[in-house]
This record gives structure tokens, C-alpha cells and sequence, in this order.
């Protein structure tokens, strides 16, 4: 069990006590979904070996993003399937950072700023792409909700290739 979890089982009434007015529904969810994870006997995942007759039931993950149990294999599959889509070419790193003013709409209306924050970091790329190199631009974007130490900082990670569709090379 990560330190983390064990510190959220033990500090968890306080946590509601002095901040559940600020909870929201995810985090509320998050929150359950530690708190279950690798715990529940009602939900396992069956480990058999087709070379021997080891068997073996482990509790299940919870798999959620925000989980440190969880995290670090949706993490490393999710970064091997980008690496497998990768050009060969020279990458760039932008990212854009929600002002610290604007947070609190983070916290009130999650789902919609998130949406917004990526469609218009997406459209701000484009219309630069289109006036600077008078092409198309594709890039992958990552949405940072927090930063590491668990504080809310939304924030948008773009990862940009060195170049740009032309459409009169097919």
C-alpha cells in the first residue's frame, strides 16, 4: 500500500471534517476508490500460469488515474502506445498554465473548463500553425489537473512536432 493511501485512511474524517465542502464529485470518487483499492475480496482478478498449475486470486485495482497503486501502469501503457505513434522527427514541448485566479472554476465546473481549456490550447496552436507556416499542425495534448503534490493546478502539456502537413506533397 503507497504512503499516500495509508495517510488517506487515517486522515480521512478530518479530511471531510475541515475540507468537505470543497470536495467536489471526482475527488469524492478518487477518494472511494483509494480508499477500496486492492482491499475489496468481493472484486479480484484471477492469475493462472499455462506453463505450471500456479493460480492465484488478487484483490483488483481500483484503476483510477489519480491512485498512486494505479497510476504508474496506466501511466507506463499509455506512454508506450504514444511512443509507438511517434514521427521521426524533432518534438517540442508547450504548455499552458490556467491563471491562479481562475482555479476556483476548476474546483465549481471541472468537466467544463477541462474541455475548454484543451479546445482552446488546440485552437491556439492551429491558428498559429496556419499563420506562421501556412499548414496543418498535429500535436497530442495531456491534461495536468494537479501538480505533484496533489494542489490544484490545471494545466495543458502539448507535445508538438518539428513540422507540418503539406497537403501539395501527397
Amino acid at each position: 500500500m503507497s504512503q499516500f493511501i495509508s495517510l488517506l485512511e487515517r486522515y480521512h474524517q478530518q479530511l471531510e471534517q475541515q475540507y468537505g465542502g470543497l470536495l467536489n464529485q471526482d475527488i469524492r470518487r478518487a477518494i472511494t476508490d483509494m480508499l477500496h483499492c486492492k482491499t475489496d475480496a468481493n472484486r479480484t482478478t484471477q492469475w493462472h500460469c499455462g506453463h505450471c498449475q500456479h493460480d492465484q486470486q488478487l484483490p483488483a485495482s481500483c484503476g483510477n488515474r489519480s491512485c498512486p497503486q494505479c497510476l504508474h501502469q496506466t501511466t507506463s501503457n499509455w506512454l508506450a502506445k504514444q511512443t509507438n505513434k511517434l514521427l521521426p522527427v524533432h518534438y517540442f514541448m508547450v504548455t499552458f498554465t490556467l491563471p491562479y485566479q481562475l482555479r476556483i472554476l476548476a474546483r465549481q465546473h471541472p468537466k467544463a473548463l477541462y474541455q475548454l481549456m484543451l479546445q482552446v490550447t488546440a485552437d491556439i496552436l492551429k491558428d498559429f500553425a496556419a499563420r506562421a507556416n501556412k499548414g496543418s499542425l498535429g500535436f497530442t495534448s495531456v491534461l495536468h489537473t494537479h501538480n505533484r503534490r496533489r494542489e490544484c493546478h490545471p494545466h495543458v502539456h502539448i507535445i508538438v512536432p518539428c513540422g507540418r502537413y503539406d497537403a501539395t506533397k501527397k
